[in-house]
């Protein structure tokens, strides 16, 4: 889903604004794309699982406008 960008926003608030995670996510392989200024875009490893049951906040990164997130579907 795609939603509006607000200043402040964080990682965990646009997984929360999209309605969570899913028993079907990969939540630990996650990953955040923005484009630097040079206009190369980047992927970050976002560890959501860590961050939502273990309280690791370092991966709870600031979005910036046009970021991207993904969370993949984990394997069976």
């Amino acid at each position: 889903s795609t939603i509006p960008y607000r200043d402040g926003m964080t990682v965990i608030d646009i997984v929360l604004e999209a309605g969570g995670l899913t028993e079907f996510s990969a939540p630990n392989r996650a990953l955040l794309y923005r484009k630097n200024s040079d206009g190369v875009e980047k992927a970050y490893s976002i560890r959501l699982k860590d961050i939502l049951n273990k309280g690791k906040l370092t991966p709870n990164y600031p979005l910036q406008p046009a970021d991207v997130i993904t969370v993949p579907e984990r394997n069976f």
